[in-house]
């Protein structure tokens, strides 16, 4: 949108062809007649294949949209807004925005589920929206480039339009200490519109408002529930299998992401009977972190014609910057390598949809530490935990663990996770100046503040999930959702329905702190698992580290010595190479924490040079 300067033209509208690996159907652009605003759409056609070109618009042709993702439910609306006298150009499901904008400009956004982010103009009311679905499954950045207002999909789209290429290194303090809050980024001055939140601009200015939040229950109310009896498991059952069957609705064959998990696991099972199953799963032989076999064997039990993905050693290295580059975000493990490779298989494979599974771990709390945060729920065991934080408390500690203290009355397990592998660690690495300029900086008291009413009163379970969803688990999926379009596929995550959620979000904390994890959803899809699945335990997917790490380490350690830091605001060169050099020397697996630092310093490196240090 322009603010100020002259009037667009579409030439304006290039970059969009950076995004061209996000829709390789077709490019459309299109500029107001006043010369005021361009949109522009790169097409994956998944519904309406033979006639979706965008921007859609209404019967006047004064209200014009480009969307990214999918309306579910939308053939009903479509129905009904066809009954209420309104008439339909195309055959998808993008076009019930702005028939719905039409009948209710200011709660419309209300009334859309599913996986979105779209963009929409009114040139009679000059009001632009730009609008993120409830959880930021699909994303929309922001910023301002020489007095104009650009938005896209992805942030390499603004750097090709023109946006300053700095490194945000208050974001990135952030990053290591929890994650930077849901309106930032790693870049300076591109900002992203937060899940369930809109970005307004009219001739009052711009603002981004909020439409939608987690919203816990009360501590009171939700500790009034002692069990999930056999109802509440059955409707969370109901949930899931409709949330499931919503997100098969397309004009083309569609895949599933299959681990050997349950949540993978279930999304499959609900969707049996109803598509025909194609299964992909990563494989990583000889490793205790391979879930193939159990995948296959719950792609047996399903009937599903199965798919395994070998991260192949020779070319992990590439793809793991490949991974970097599409992500646009820091990668700690190889777990987003293979993800890249994954979406590549699917693609290979003719298709461009593909169902999986995250949000079951946050929703029925499949991690540890959330457990341990659900039994927080319990008095006695939160003045037990006291004794422990207290001590924290007393010794030097980083700002982001005891503002959650002071803040909360407790640490978030994740957060305690995040500072022992990820913040102590790495200061080390870290230039002195960088880390006297955020000495003391806690990395949530932003968000915080901003969250107001939905932090008071709540138990300490929704307190932990509140400040993980705003930050790590928003970003991480992001980054996953990026992976996936740099193959051009669309993934469908049926766990993170609006639905299910107010149904999951009433689960008594107490009854999701015991074992075996996630019993709830166990119960739940028990008819869909096999038994195997539904009597493993809980294993977060991570990818083993490479055969070589050592090695890579190494050449890593060259490259910061030829100077891959240059420039970088918050690294200390010498200490990076002088640690990958002790990862160099060591006998052994490489550890964890080395895995991951590995990672961090290659992932800034690689950012770094392909976004930020051209002139």
């Amino acid at each position: 949108m322009r603010s100020t300067g002259p009037a667009l033209d579409r030439t304006a509208l290039a970059p969009i062809e950076v995004l061209h690996h996000r829709g390789p159907d077709s490019v459309t652009t299109w500029v107001s007649p006043c010369g005021t605003v361009g949109l522009a759409q790169t097409r994956l056609a998944v519904v309406g294949v033979a006639n979706g070109a965008q921007p859609v618009y209404d019967e006047s042709r004064t209200v014009h949209a480009v969307v990214n993702g999918e309306f579910y439910g939308y053939r009903e609306q479509r129905r009904e807004l066809a009954a209420r006298g309104h008439t339909f150009r195309t055959d998808t499901d993008s076009e019930i925005a702005v028939h719905l904008y039409e009948e209710d400009p200011d709660g419309f956004v209300g009334r859309l589920h599913g996986e979105f982010a779209f963009v929409l103009w009114d040139s009679r009311r000059r009001t632009l929206l730009a609008v993120r679905d409830r959880f930021g499954i699909k994303p929309l950045y922001y910023t301002w480039i020489d007095g104009r207002l650009v938005l896209a999909s992805e942030i390499k789209a603004l750097l090709s339009a023109g946006a300053a290429r700095r490194w945000d290194a208050e974001s990135f303090h952030d990053y290591l200490h929890a994650c930077f809050a849901p309106d930032r980024t790693l870049f300076d001055g591109i900002f992203q519109i937060p899940p369930g939140s809109l970005l307004r601009a009219d001739d009052e200015g711009v603002r981004v408002q909020q439409y939608w939040d987690l919203d816990y229950p009360l501590a009171e109310a939700a500790e009034s529930l002692q069990t999930a009896g056999p109802e509440s498991v059955e409707r969370i059952g109901e949930e899931i299998r409709a949330a499931v069957r919503t997100r098969l609705v397309a004009d083309v064959p569609i895949g599933f992401q299959l681990s050997g998990g349950i949540d993978s696991s279930s999304v499959v099972g609900a969707a049996a009977g109803h598509a025909a199953l194609r299964t992909f799963t990563v494989s990583f032989p000889g490793s205790p972190l391979d879930e193939s076999g159990t995948a296959a064997r719950t792609a047996t039990m399903l009937g599903a014609e199965h798919h395994e993905v070998l991260l192949d050693p020779g070319l992990r290295a590439e793809a793991a910057a490949e991974a970097v580059i599409a992500g646009e975000m820091l990668q700690e493990n190889d777990h987003g390598t293979a993800r890249l490779l994954l979406a590549g298989a699917i693609s290979a494979a003719g298709l461009r949809v593909a169902l999986a599974g995250e949000g079951g771990d946050e929703l029925f709390c499949g991690y540890g530490h959330l457990r341990t945060d659900a039994a927080l729920s319990s008095p006695q065991r939160l003045a037990e935990a006291r004794k422990s934080w207290a001590r924290l408390a007393a010794g030097p500690a980083p700002a982001t663990l005891t503002g959650a203290l002071d803040r909360l009355g407790f640490v978030p397990g994740w957060l305690i996770d995040r500072s022992m592998t990820t913040g102590m660690p790495s200061a080390p690495l870290l230039s002195p100046a960088f880390r006297q300029r955020f000495a003391g900086r806690d990395a949530l008291a932003g968000l915080a503040e901003a969250a107001g009413d939905q932090l008071s009163g709540r138990a300490p379970l929704h307190q932990s999930l509140y400040l993980f969803f705003k930050t790590w688990f928003c970003n991480y999926i992001l980054a996953a959702e990026r992976l996936d379009m740099a193959r051009s596929v669309e993934v469908r995550l049926p766990l993170l329905d609006d639905r299910l959620f107010e149904q999951a979000k009433r689960l008594p904390p107490a009854e999701l702190a015991a074992e075996p994890a996630k019993r709830i959803l166990r119960e739940a899809m028990r008819d869909r698992l096999t038994d195997e699945v539904y009597r493993t335990a809980k294993r977060p997917f991570f990818a083993p580290p490479p055969g070589d790490a050592r090695k890579a380490a190494a050449r890593l350690a060259q490259h910061v010595g030829d100077g891959a830091l240059d420039g970088v605001p918050f690294f200390e060169p010498a200490a990076v190479r002088a640690f990958l050099q002790r990862v160099e020397a060591g006998r052994g697996p490489v550890s964890a924490v080395q895995d991951r630092l590995t990672h961090l310093v290659n992932s800034v490196a690689v950012l770094h040079d392909t976004y930020l240090a051209r002139t």
